[in-house]
């Protein structure tokens, strides 16, 4: 067994956590760093500097991406797509047509769902200068990378056998930035990435105005999930006649005096 890191990118600093081979698994080691210049740079520079300290030896790698960095998007079911290049090449057509992104500014795209058939496909888009940094970063480093997760998905992952039924919403509030992922009678129906707090009324508001969009009656409101890594006990009232259900992940002891909102991030990865 080899150690696992788990890098976390947020919009204002780098968090790098080491999950120690052998069969407890122990945490060891918290790393951190902030930023000083424009994000997307500034958060694969600081990587860089992160995992070239002298306590990080070989191991395994796993970066996790605020969803500042990434545009999300559901890919429309199509029954001629047969294997994943092709799939990147539709992807990349409807980012294009969604976020208005010309197709080579995208420099990868991570499908996130694998989904029956007929169901839309959610996906996950870096545009081309991070994406490129982040693999040049990831060459000359000591580490093996094995997972480049956003945090949308390793969140949903990570909760979802805590969520009921088909129908739901999904909904990520980091700070200052807001994910909801909405599925109905099993499909997914909605992703949509938005400024906002993570506060109770700003995020009420984003769950009625989403539940309009999508047409849905107060009788017909589905559960609601909400995951904020810096809000471990938020309570919220009740929208729709439904009261929002909080999901949290938990800190290891061995990091607990060192618990920050970036390092609940990392949970989702371990």
């Amino acid at each position: 067994m080899r150690d696992h890191y788990v890098a976390v990118l947020g919009p204002d600093k780098a968090v790098l956590v080491r999950q120690r081979r052998g069969w407890n698994g122990a945490f060891d080691l918290k790393t951190e760093a902030a930023y000083d210049d424009t994000p997307a740079e500034a958060a694969v520079a600081t990587l860089g500097k992160l995992l070239s300290g002298p306590e990080v030896g070989s191991g395994d790698l796993t970066i996790l991406l605020s969803n500042h960095f990434v545009r999300y998007l559901l890919v429309p079911w199509r029954e001629e797509i047969a294997s994943p290049q092709e799939f990147e090449t539709f992807a990349r057509i409807c980012c294009e047509q969604i976020y208005g992104i010309d197709s080579g500014s995208v420099g990868r795209i991570l499908r996130i769902s694998r989904e029956r058939a007929d169901s839309p496909r959610l996906a996950a888009v870096l545009e081309t200068p991070f994406a490129g940094a982040l693999d040049l970063l990831v060459a000359k480093s000591r580490l093996n990378l094995i997972s480049l997760q956003p945090y949308l998905a390793a969140a949903f992952n990570r909760l979802a056998s805590e969520t009921c039924g088909n129908s739901f919403f999904f909904l990520v509030a980091e700070p200052e930035r807001c994910c909801l992922l909405a599925a109905i009678d099993g499909r997914w129906s909605r992703v949509q990435a938005s400024a906002s707090l993570d506060q109770p009324q700003a995020l009420i508001d984003l769950i009625d105005r989403e539940a309009q969009l999508l047409g849905l009656e107060a009788d017909a409101m589905p559960p609601v999930y909400i995951h904020a890594p810096r809000q471990a006990r938020l309570d919220l009232p009740a929208c729709n006649g439904v009261k929002p259900t909080t999901l949290s992940l938990l800190i290891p002891a061995t990091l607990a005096g060192a618990a920050d909102h970036l390092l609940t991030m990392a949970m989702a990865a371990t």
